[in-house]
C-alpha cells in the first residue's frame, strides 16, 4: 500500500512510503459523514440546547458578553461557527459593541495577526479581540475548588456578565475529551490549575483517560469553570474532512457530555488487536512537538508492549519554545521524573508533566519520530529514535520487530481514539 501524506495540510514536504501489503493489519481514520449540511447542523444545535435555554434567551439582558475561543493550534472552524452565535446574541438584544472575544492559548504562544484573521474570518474587525497570555495577562482570583486548587483565570471573565465558550470535542489525553470547560481551564487560566491537572494526568496512562468523558481532571475543571463564570458553550464535533458533524449548545456539562458520544463514535478506531508496528501522523496538531505528542498518546493505545511506534509530523516550530525544560531535562524513566517532582525545585510542572507522559510511552515501546522540524539531537534527548523520513522510520521499525511484523496505520492522530483491547470494548458498551 502506498501511504501518502499529501492530503494533510502542512505535510507537503513529507514523502510517501510503501507499506508491505502482507504486513498491513489495516488503516484506521476518523469517520467520514456524507451529505452534511453544516448550516442545518449549526442551526439545529443552537435551536435544541442541552440543559439550558436557547442562547438568545440565556443571553437576553446581558451587557458584557465574553466569547472564549480556542487558538490557532486547534482546527475548530470558529469562523464558520461565530456568525450563528452572533445571530443568537443579536436576537437577545446584544450588539457587537457589547461582545468581546478572548482567545484561549493555555500555555501556547500568542497567535500571529494572520492566525487571528483565519480564526475570525469575516468577523475580523467587528469584535474586540484579546489574547490570553498565561504569564502576562491580568488574572482574577475566583477562590479554590473543593480539593483546594486555586482558581485563577483571565480577569476578563470577572468583568463579564455572560461567558460563552466555543470549541470542538475530540479525544484528549489529559481531560478525556477536549471541549466544554477546557476552554477556561487551562484555556485562559493561571498556572495553578494547569499544573494540578497535567501532573495528575501524567500519573495515568492514555488508556485510562482518553475517551472517558468523566474523570477527576474533567470534574475539577468543570467545578472551577463554573466558579469563573462559564455559563454556556457551543461545541462542535468534526468528521474526517473537518466538516461539522454535530453542534452541541447549552449547559457546559450537559452539552459537552452529549457531544462526547458523537465524538467517540466519529473518532474511534476499532482495531482487532494491538499491532507490532504503528504508523501515525499527528494531524491536525503538528505545529511543534508540544502539539504532535498527541500522536504518541493515541499511538500507544494501538501498539503492543515492546512494539515500534512511528510518529510522522512536520513540527515546523521545533520541540516546544514555550516549555524549554523538555529539552533541558530530557528523557528520564517515569519513576525518576516523579521522584524529581517530589523533591521539589521543578519550575515548569506543566512541561515536566508532558515529559512524564512521553516517558510512559518510551518506557513501553520503541518510539521513532519522522519529522523535518525536530532533528536527531533533540530526538535523542527525548528518548526517541530519529528518522529522516517516514520510509526510513518504517525500515527501522521492521529491523527491530522483524520482517513479518504486523503494521497498523492510523490517520489524523491528534483526534483518533484507538480501541484495541478489553478496556476499549467496555468503553464502547458503557459510553462512559
Amino acid at each position: 500500500m502506498r501511504l501518502s501524506f499529501e492530503d494533510l495540510p502542512g505535510y507537503d514536504g513529507i514523502a510517501a512510503l510503501d507499506v508491505p501489503d502482507e504486513n498491513l493489519m489495516g488503516v484506521w481514520e476518523p469517520e467520514r459523514v456524507p451529505g452534511l449540511d453544516e448550516a442545518r447542523v449549526l442551526r439545529e444545535g443552537l435551536e435544541r440546547p442541552h440543559g439550558a435555554a436557547r442562547l438568545r434567551e440565556a443571553a437576553r439582558g446581558r451587557e458584557r458578553v465574553l466569547v472564549v475561543i480556542d487558538d490557532g493550534t486547534r482546527d475548530t472552524p470558529t469562523d464558520r461557527i461565530l456568525p450563528y452565535v452572533l445571530d443568537e446574541l443579536h436576537a437577545a438584544g446584544v450588539a457587537d459593541e457589547r461582545v468581546r472575544v478572548l482567545t484561549a492559548q493555555g500555555t501556547h504562544r500568542k497567535m500571529s495577526d494572520a492566525e487571528v484573521a483565519k480564526k475570525l474570518g469575516p468577523l475580523l474587525g467587528r469584535l474586540e479581540v484579546h489574547q490570553h497570555e498565561w504569564k502576562k495577562s491580568r488574572m482574577h482570583d475566583f477562590g479554590k475548588t473543593a480539593d483546594g486548587t486555586p482558581v485563577r483565570a483571565n480577569a476578563l471573565l470577572a468583568e463579564s456578565d455572560f461567558v460563552l465558550g466555543v470549541g470542538a470535542i475530540v479525544p484528549h489525553r489529559v481531560k478525556g475529551f477536549s471541549g466544554g470547560a477546557k476552554i477556561i481551564f487551562p484555556g485562559v487560566s493561571g498556572p495553578e490549575m494547569m499544573e494540578r491537572q497535567q501532573w495528575e494526568a501524567s500519573m495515568q496512562m492514555s488508556e485510562t483517560v482518553m475517551g472517558v468523558a468523566e474523570n477527576s481532571m474533567r470534574l475539577r475543571m468543570e467545578e472551577a469553570a463554573k466558579m469563573a463564570g462559564l455559563a454556556y458553550i457551543v461545541n462542535v464535533v468534526l468528521e474526517r474532512d473537518r466538516r461539522i458533524a454535530g453542534c452541541f449548545a447549552g449547559d457546559p456539562v450537559a452539552a459537552h457530555r452529549a457531544g462526547c458520544v458523537l465524538s467517540r463514535r466519529v473518532n474511534a478506531a476499532r482495531m482487532p488487536r494491538r499491532a507490532d508496528v504503528v504508523i501515525i501522523d499527528s494531524y491536525p496538531q503538528d505545529r511543534d512537538l508540544w502539539q504532535s505528542v498527541k500522536a504518541f498518546y493515541a499511538g500507544t493505545m494501538a501498539v503492543r508492549d515492546g512494539g515500534s511506534l512511528v510518529v510522522v509530523s512536520p513540527n515546523p516550530e521545533g520541540v516546544a519554545t514555550n516549555h524549554p525544560n523538555l529539552l533541558e531535562i530530557g528523557y528520564r524513566p517515569h519513576a525518576e521524573i516523579v521522584a524529581m517532582v517530589q523533591k521539589g525545585g521543578v519550575k515548569d510542572l506543566v512541561g515536566v508533566a508532558i515529559l512524564a507522559d512521553l516517558a510512559q510511552i518510551v518506557d513501553k515501546a520503541d518510539c521513532i519520530l519522522a519529522s523535518p522540524g525536530v532533528g536527531a539531537r533533540d530526538c535523542k534527548k527525548l528518548g526517541l529514535r530519529h528518522a529522516r523520513d517516514a520510509a526510513r522510520a518504517l525500515e527501522m521499525a521492521l529491523d527491530r520487530q522483524g520482517p513479518k511484523a504486523s503494521i497498523a496505520v492510523l490517520r489524523h492522530g491528534s483526534h483518533i481514539l484507538p480501541l484495541a483491547d478489553e478496556r476499549a470494548a467496555a468503553l464502547l458498551q458503557t459510553g462512559s
